[in-house]
């Protein structure tokens, strides 16, 4: 009997043990909870972004203040219920808090858990700086001139150091590349619709997200566009799908319709796999003077042609032409148009074997329909270096080169880049401003 009451009361007591150890290390634990404050930068924008996490008894109070030349503002506290393991708070610092003005400050986050040891307390200071004045534009050159489906191109100052600058068209962006302290320059275009109706700024955003903007004497030429007609026969058709089959074997139905798949679909795939490529570009101009031609070629189509699609006595399509048909012997060397960087060599879609070449700043040329490569991605060139040959391959009825330039992904009128006097008139003498 007396051994059955030791090994009750020592059971009882292990269970009380146990329970007291579990009390000690779950409630009163001793782990405090983590905090985290963005932006992790120096300057302080237009929010900030407090966390806090507690993963043990959860998050009990939190306290963010700021101090500001022996003045003390509170940005925002709470008690927060039990069960709260993680909590965020995004703080509006505009318009600036009452007692907060620009310059030096110090954010103070205090946060305490529920643990029964009266709460784990932790404190989290960071030093910003306050900045709430945008940055001031100043676009230098007087009147700027822009041809329908051509490049623009100016050159700015800015008041500050701007991590993001450019000039915003509608919905896009041309961003710019620093020059010298605080001068920039870029290329934009308003594309060959030029569409009047596009808000068009030079805009400018600090490194507190502080954004200004200003406009400036833009000019739009309008051009017109060749129209023209294609008849699209069975032999045609026959020619040149089993490229595209070979490559793609859900490729079905009758010749037009495999035809309609890839004049529609397969190009608006291509575009985008051309604006995603030209998204990396040097951040400083790799060319200089006026670029290379073909040599001795013909123009067989023009840039912006708009193009109607017929067969069998019906239109069946339209599609614009974004750039421009030469053509000269079989298989003729290429020459670079002008200095850069490789950065596509190979099989792209309807344009075929295509190499596309960075010549900084967001300006690209690309040459298509290549019957061989003499480059390769990353390879530096020269103007003048060959790169490939002519050919037909891709959605192309014979030997010749499709040759385009681009801005920032944008196709435009390559015309202007052979013209001399063009780029000494609209981008040279402006980067001479700010030299």
């Amino acid at each position: 009997m007396k051994k059955k009451i030791w090994i009750a009361i020592s059971l009882v007591i292990a269970i009380g043990v146990a329970a007291g150890l579990w009390i000690w290390i779950v409630k009163f634990e001793q782990e405090k909870p983590v905090i985290q404050i963005l932006p992790d930068k120096l300057y302080l924008g237009q929010k900030l972004d407090v966390q806090v996490t507690d993963e043990k008894s959860g998050v009990a109070e939190v306290r963010v203040e700021a101090f500001q030349k022996g003045n003390t503002v509170i940005l925002w506290q709470e008690k927060i219920p039990k069960g709260t393991k993680k909590i965020e708070k995004t703080i509006s610092l505009r318009p600036l808090p009452a007692g907060l003005k620009d310059g030096d400050t110090e954010i103070k986050v205090f946060a305490r858990d529920h643990s029964w040891n009266w709460g784990n307390p932790v404190t989290l200071t960071k030093k910003f700086m306050i900045d709430t004045h945008p940055p001031q534009i100043n676009v230098l050159g007087g009147l700027h001139y822009i041809n329908q489906g051509g490049t623009g191109f100016i050159t700015y100052q800015t008041s500050e150091e701007t991590p993001l600058s450019g000039v915003q068209v509608g919905e896009k962006l041309f961003p710019g590349y620093l020059e010298e302290k605080n001068q920039y320059l870029v290329f934009f275009t308003l594309g060959y619709e030029l569409v009047k109706e596009s808000t068009i700024y030079a805009v400018a955003e600090d490194q507190a997200g502080n954004k200004g903007k200003v406009s400036f004497r833009l000019i739009p030429k309008a051009k017109k566009f060749k129209a023209d007609k294609i008849q699209l026969t069975d032999s045609f058709l026959k020619n040149i799908i089993p490229y595209f089959t070979e490559r793609n074997p859900n490729l079905r139905g009758s010749l037009i319709d495999i035809f309609l798949a890839i004049n529609r679909q397969q190009r608006e795939a291509d575009h985008q796999e051309i604006r995603k490529i030209c998204q990396e570009t040097s951040p400083k101009p790799l060319w200089s003077g006026v670029f290379l031609r073909l040599p001795n070629s013909k123009p067989m189509a023009l840039f912006a042609e708009q193009r109607s699609y017929w067969y069998n006595g019906q239109e069946v399509d339209r599609q614009v032409h974004l750039g421009i048909d030469l053509a000269s012997l079989a298989q003729s060397p290429i020459p670079a148009a002008n200095s850069g960087r490789v950065v596509f060599a190979g099989p792209l879609g309807i344009y075929g074997n295509t190499v596309i070449i960075d010549h900084g700043c967001g300006l690209f040329s690309m040459y298509a329909h290549l019957s061989s490569l003499k480059t390769e991605i990353k390879k530096e060139v020269q103007k003048g270096d060959i790169i490939g040959h002519t050919g037909s391959t891709g959605l192309a009825g014979g030997d010749h080169l499709h040759f385009s330039m681009l801005v920032h992904g944008v196709f435009v009128n390559p015309i202007e880049w052979w013209d001399e006097h063009w780029i000494r008139d609209n981008v040279e003498k402006k980067r001479e401003l700010i030299r």
